[in-house]
């Protein structure tokens, strides 16, 4: 019985392996007198031949080493900005209140700018910014 059900099994795992590779489809480009374009799995004519499609599996693929590079760029950038901003103090004790109120509104409008908004926001936001530079700017030490 038990080698019965092995040969069995193994008899449907090989003919699973076998038909794989064909079940891919034949895909066909086809262009009407119109110029409509369509693609189908059977020949438009008797000359048609087949398109050349790259197997793209489908899925997670590793970046591109350029792509890499872009990738570890942008992270050391940002870690660089985080560690510039925790090394920062969180308020100058020289500083008065209005000026560090000042720069805690600049920096959720610049968040805000930077993680995104609507459309409708725009105008605002960078009106805001622009307000709270030129504050900056003229009452306190710098931006």
């Amino acid at each position: 019985m038990r080698v019965l059900t092995f040969s069995a099994i193994s008899s449907v795992v090989l003919v699973v392996f076998i038909s794989a590779p064909q079940a891919q489809a034949d895909v066909y480009r086809c262009v009407s007198g119109g110029g409509h374009v369509s693609y189908q799995q059977t020949p438009c004519s008797s000359d048609s031949k087949p398109m050349h499609l790259k197997d793209r599996r489908s899925g997670w693929s590793a970046l591109r080493p350029g792509e890499r590079a872009l990738l570890n760029s942008y992270r050391n950038e940002a870690a660089a900005r985080r560690r510039e901003l925790s090394a920062r103090p969180k308020r100058r004790a020289e500083e008065s209140k209005s000026c560090w109120k000042r720069r805690k509104q600049l920096e959720a409008v610049r968040s805000r700018l930077h993680r995104g908004y609507k459309l409708k926001e725009a105008d605002e936001l960078h009106r805001k910014q622009n307000n709270y530079e030129d504050y900056l700017r003229r009452f306190c030490a710098s931006p």
